[in-house]
């Protein structure tokens, strides 16, 4: 399915959701300011990831490339006041738990 096929059902949340990312902000966030449901815009960007129309992942430029050597437990701390704490992780891992806990409100 490519962007110019979608439904207007489809259209209505692929918008929203584009428009959230242009904004910079949280779904949560956003949903609050356009009176959405929270949980409505997470299932349809989960529809349009696993249709490839959008990104599972963030912007490049929200990470800083890093070389991981944990030695011992590490504790991030996000922007969004996510605390983040494991003893040992593979680099890939440790994406996407910073990816999904960066997402959260």
């Amino acid at each position: 399915m490519t962007e110019s096929e979608l439904t207007d059902r489809q259209r209505y949340w692929f918008d929203h959701l584009k428009s959230a990312e242009v904004k910079g902000k949280t779904l949560v966030a956003y949903a609050a300011a356009q009176g959405l449901k929270t949980k409505e815009l997470y299932n349809w960007k989960s529809r349009f990831i696993k249709r490839g129309l959008m990104s599972s992942s963030m912007k490049a430029m929200d990470f800083i490339p890093v070389r991981t050597e944990v030695r011992g437990q590490c504790c991030i701390h996000l922007p969004n006041g996510v605390r983040v704490e494991f003893n040992s992780l593979s680099d890939r891992a440790m994406r996407e738990i910073l990816v999904s806990a960066s997402s959260l409100p």
